[in-house]
């Protein structure tokens, strides 16, 4: 069976008409090239060269060969180019999870950002709570995730790349409008937008009541901090959302607060544990790591 590298040399060989260029252009010794020639046409039963006052000159059976070969050498070269974009992190397919306040904000902007000159890529982004996220993650259904709260799947690793806070959102027209900060405790005394105490983001607000004798009240339950901020906007009330949702953006359907105490929430990064993390999807995360830094900075 004739292999790559005969080719290779039957290619050269009938380019540039004698085996001393030939052997020059592919680094080898004159009689390797002469050597390889015999070789071929002992394996393939054909006469492959006829000698003309020192030139060799091809038959039809080696230029028939020859052009099947640049199909061959062509599918090569895209191999060594896709394999290259893949070291690069400039090609292949990145499957992400996260939560909607980042999908719907910074992350879905660093994506576009990371895609542009990344031809080769295609993404794709789910949005869901953690529950969602890890079992995406764990599964193998996507192999990089973002989460403003932590799982504890033990297929799951999560790794905090970045510290923020929850911020209160109220709408233009609501009595909080006015203040410099919002008491958490005083959203008891409006109708507010929040989450259930089963949650993650629920338990971490219920401490702050929790510390001042008092039980947690609100007048709409929400899963995401995604959906607070649209409610908060559409005039329901105030919420609590994290930063990390209003980086990139100027809403102006709603005023943004700080809050009394400062109730601090991070960002993590999740991955699979049973399976290895990609080249594509280590590059996007210090990618996005620079991304959200200069985002927030600037």
């Amino acid at each position: 069976m004739i292999n790559a590298r005969q080719l290779e040399v039957l290619s050269t060989v009938i380019e540039v008409g004698t085996t001393a260029r030939a052997a020059e252009l592919l680094n080898v010794s004159q009689p390797a090239i002469s050597n390889m020639l015999r070789h071929t046409e002992s394996i393939t039963g054909l006469t492959l060269f006829k000698r003309d006052r020192g030139r060799l000159i091809p038959t039809p059976e080696a230029v028939h060969i020859a052009n099947e070969a640049k199909h061959l050498f062509f599918q090569q070269q895209r191999i060594r180019t896709i394999v290259d974009q893949l070291r690069e992190g400039s090609a292949g397919t990145l499957h992400i999870a996260a939560s909607p306040s980042l999908g719907l904000g910074v992350l879905s902007k660093a994506m576009a950002s990371f895609a542009k000159h990344r031809p080769g890529l295609r993404t794709s982004l789910e949005l869901g709570s953690i529950d969602e996220i890890t079992d995406l993650i764990s599964s193998g259904r996507a192999e990089l995730g973002f989460s403003i709260t932590t799982s504890r799947h033990p297929s799951v690793s999560a790794t905090p790349i970045a510290e923020g806070r929850f911020v209160c959102v109220v709408p233009l027209d609501h009595p909080f409008a006015t203040l410099s900060k919002v008491r958490i405790v005083d959203l008891n005394s409006v109708p507010s937008i929040s989450y259930s105490s089963m949650t993650q983001l629920g338990q971490l607000i219920d401490r702050v009541f929790s510390k001042e004798g008092l039980e947690r009240r609100y007048a709409c339950e929400v899963r995401h901090t995604a959906t607070a901020l649209e409610m908060a906007a559409g005039g329901v009330g105030p919420a609590l959302i994290d930063n990390f949702a209003m980086i990139g953006r100027d809403d102006t359907r709603v005023v943004v607060k700080e809050t009394e105490p400062t109730l601090p929430i991070r960002i993590s990064s999740l991955t699979p544990k049973v399976f290895p993390t990609s080249q594509l999807a280590s590059t996007f995360l210090s990618f996005f790591q620079s991304y959200f830094e200069e985002s927030e900075t600037g």
